[in-house]
């Protein structure tokens, strides 16, 4: 997960989110750290959390907070420390069609035939991200476009 001046981004988000929906998510950004640890520890928070420095850093100034040992917060301090924990937000959108990796929704193929050719209107195919079919990072959506564009190809030169 990469976090940006614009929002967060990386591999990890964007095979994400192709499954968001409309509403809230929630990220633990330390599921393998324990609160425990925090409670008797004298270190700053951000020697502590295994977490970048930077990242730390930057959490606690968007809440107005200091970095200094855990036992010295407040307890709504504390609570606003444990959203590490589970940080909920709601995506505002994304940087628009000029910017996006993939595309999503298209021809639907139950309305193709197996050589995606349309069933209603003979000699009409479709290929590639015109398709309502998205992948996953990973050069699937290239794959698709050039397996599609092949297959249409091979049904026309055969008819």
């Amino acid at each position: 997960m990469l976090f940006t001046h614009r929002g967060i981004s990386g591999p990890a988000i964007l095979n994400a989110s192709l499954f968001w929906q409309k509403g809230r998510i929630c990220i633990n950004f330390l599921p393998k750290f324990s609160e425990k640890n925090l409670v008797n520890g004298k270190k700053q928070l951000s020697s502590v959390l295994p977490l970048p420095k930077r990242f730390v850093l930057e959490f606690l100034r968007n809440f107005g907070l200091k970095d200094r040992a855990f036992y010295e917060f407040s307890d709504d301090e504390k609570n606003i420390i444990k959203r590490l924990f589970a940080y909920h937000f709601a995506p505002a959108g994304t940087f628009g069609f000029e910017r996006a990796e993939v595309t999503k929704g298209g021809v639907k193929t139950e309305f193709l035939d197996e050589n995606l050719e349309s069933k209603s209107i003979k000699g009409l195919y479709f290929i590639g991200e015109v398709l309502d079919i998205t992948g996953m990072l990973g050069g699937y959506n290239l794959h698709l476009a050039f397996a599609s564009a092949l297959k249409v190809a091979s049904a026309l030169k055969n008819s």
